[in-house]
């Protein structure tokens, strides 16, 4: 590999880091099938029980550990561990493992085997990435508990106390307890995605992480000196010059605007005109949550419903839900908890709950669609957040929502639950409050309709986007074509805000776009005083709203509402960027 190369990849976990690379391949193991004698089968369950503990120890002990090592704020992300020692602990895991054995008479190791190729399967066919990447999880736990059967003690990643960059296939959780945190510098993979458990840590712990790289990794020469470039998605290979200068100065450019949002993340949301702008965040579980600092938002526009029921093997009760819902809110002290209703189906359907095949899942039988036929379901899920309401604000939010009728019998049924509730004596909060994702965009044009049913609106960006270009994002002949710049795209948006405060109906803007910096004084011109995004933007978007005045903001889209290309958009709002 020529000197200088710069390889593509994609950005996983920031930062910008120089040192030579160290390889590390993952073989896997070969395990040879043993026949197990019928008298010797409930050993052979014991032996994996008590390798799945042991293997729950190790976790514990490695997730105390990097709990005084991860920044304070992604904390959270040692909690990860607890979903692994649930899984490791999971009685599904050990009833068919232990059925394996007893109906094949085969040894521990191979039964295991089989099983986590049977779970990894059934989360690799879901399409949708983040679920997706929870094949990993499996796949981790397995190796943990493999290992401990084995009685094998794992490599270690490290080059004798020098600082060194990890080219890896993949890195997983359990992989954290083999890297030497005082001197790796970066991690590129070969596999993997930027939602992986093995990123997420890596993100806590300061690390620069790039994913995508293929067989192209292990091509690098082993001990070449590499730039890895976590903020652009970049790996440079045995850098010149030129080079090193070039990413120098990145780098002291980085550690200066790292300072800037450090010093406004705690700041109030306003505008130098002191208008306010109501901060939320977008999250998918306890753990994201815990990793924000408090000062940071105002509270959770989105929370995904749908990954609790994602990552296990069978649907949870409603004290199962209850309990985390409650956590949640409690966590918020206070502040308003936002719950999207569970959004599955389609393109995203649980592995133990069968869906029809679709040609065009994105279009197909998701989100409310779905829940409104399976109403035990829907009423379960509704009961659990009812109560959960007991413990500070909730709200209620709808996905997929395409016609009145589907608002008012959403409606209904919420109703009905709290009726129910309150006859049984159980405790309701008094701040529960009922809205609706618009994602499909016939719906946005009927909104005033939809006021008498609801309380509030959510703007759901991403699926908007999709559905008003015809363009599917995950699509790579495609993919280029979604431009949430597109001037038709910009002109519904500001018309759904409008239409909205006409109607008195309080309005969010949810999705990648309220996460984009650039982007935030063109909604704050459109009249968007309510944005909800993924905890890493809320420093930058808290830089932008603070450094914008409504007034100009209002002229800004002025200037562009007639513009016909998204590209002339790009460039108007690139050089608005720019001026002091």
């Amino acid at each position: 590999m020529r000197p200088g190369k710069e390889i593509n990849a994609t950005s996983a976990a920031p930062g910008i880091a120089t040192a030579p690379v160290l390889h590390h391949r993952f073989a896997g193991e070969f395990i040879p099938t043993l026949t197990i004698e019928e008298a010797g089968v409930e050993a052979e369950c014991d032996r994996f029980e008590a390798a799945c503990r042991r293997a729950a120890d190790a976790m514990r002990v490695l997730k105390v550990k990097l709990e005084s090592q991860i920044a304070a704020d992604a904390a959270g992300a040692a909690g990860i561990y607890d979903a692994h020692i649930a899984l490791v602990t999971d009685p599904n895991l050990l009833r068919d493992v232990r059925d394996l054995i007893g109906s094949d008479r085969i040894n521990a190791e191979v039964a295991l085997q089989r099983v986590v190729a049977r779970y990894e399967k059934a989360f690799r066919s879901i399409d949708n990435a983040p679920v997706r990447e929870r094949a990993a999880d499996i796949r981790d736990v397995g190796r943990q508990v493999l290992a401990m059967l084995l009685q094998r003690e794992q490599e270690v990643f490290h080059r004798k106390g020098s600082d060194y960059i990890l080219a890896v296939d993949e890195f997983l959780p359990s992989d954290v307890g083999l890297i030497d945190i005082e001197h790796v510098r970066g991690i590129a993979m070969g596999e993997g995605g930027r939602y992986s458990h093995g990123v997420i840590l890596a993100k806590g712990l300061g690390i620069p992480c790039v994913v995508g790289l293929a067989s192209g990794l292990m091509k690098i020469p082993a001990g070449s000196v590499v730039i890895l470039d976590g903020d652009r998605g970049r790996l440079v290979i045995d850098p010149n010059e030129q080079q090193l200068k070039r990413y120098g100065e990145l780098l002291r450019e980085r550690e200066q605007a790292d300072l800037r949002l450090f010093e406004v993340r705690l700041s109030p949301s306003i505008t130098k005109d002191e208008t306010p702008v109501e901060l939320l965040a977008n999250i998918e579980g306890l753990r994201e949550l815990g990793a924000i600092e408090e000062g940071m938002f105002d509270g959770v526009g989105l929370f995904r419903t749908e990954f609790a029921f994602m990552e296990r093997l069978m649907f949870p009760s409603e004290e199962e839900q209850l309990k985390l819902y409650t956590e949640v809110v409690q966590g918020m002290r206070g502040r308003r908890v936002t719950f999207r209703t569970l959004d599955v189906g389609g393109d995203k359907p649980l592995a133990y709950f069968r869906t029809p095949n679709e040609h065009n899942p994105v279009l197909g039988w998701r989100g409310i669609r779905l829940t409104l036929h399976w109403r035990d379901l829907f009423y379960t899920q509704m009961r659990a957040l009812a109560r959960a309401s007991a413990h500070g604000p909730v709200s209620i939010l709808l996905p997929m929502v395409t016609t009145l009728d589907e608002v008012r019998e959403g409606r209904e049924i919420l109703d009905k639950v709290v009726t129910d509730l309150r006859d049984e004596g159980v405790e309701i909060g008094d701040d529960l409050r009922y809205g609706i994702m618009i994602e499909v965009p016939a719906l946005a044009v009927v909104v005033q309709h939809v006021a008498e049913a609801v309380d509030f609106i959510s703007i759901g960006s991403n699926d908007l986007v999709q559905y008003l270009l015809a363009v599917d994002r995950d699509n790579p002949r495609v993919a280029g074509m979604y431009d949430p710049y597109h001037p038709g795209v910009l002109r519904f948006l500001f018309d759904c805000v409008q239409v909205a405060r006409q109607a008195g109906i309080p309005c969010s803007l949810c999705g990648e776009i309220a996460g984009e910096s650039e982007f935030i004084p063109l909604l704050l011109g459109m009249g968007y005083r309510s944005l909800s995004m993924a905890p890493v933007f809320l420093p930058s978007v808290k830089l932008a709203v603070r450094s914008a005045e409504i007034a100009a903001c209002e002229a800004l889209w002025e200037s562009v509402k007639s513009l016909g290309d998204g590209n002339a958009v790009r460039e108007v709002l690139r050089g608005n960027a720019k001026q002091p």
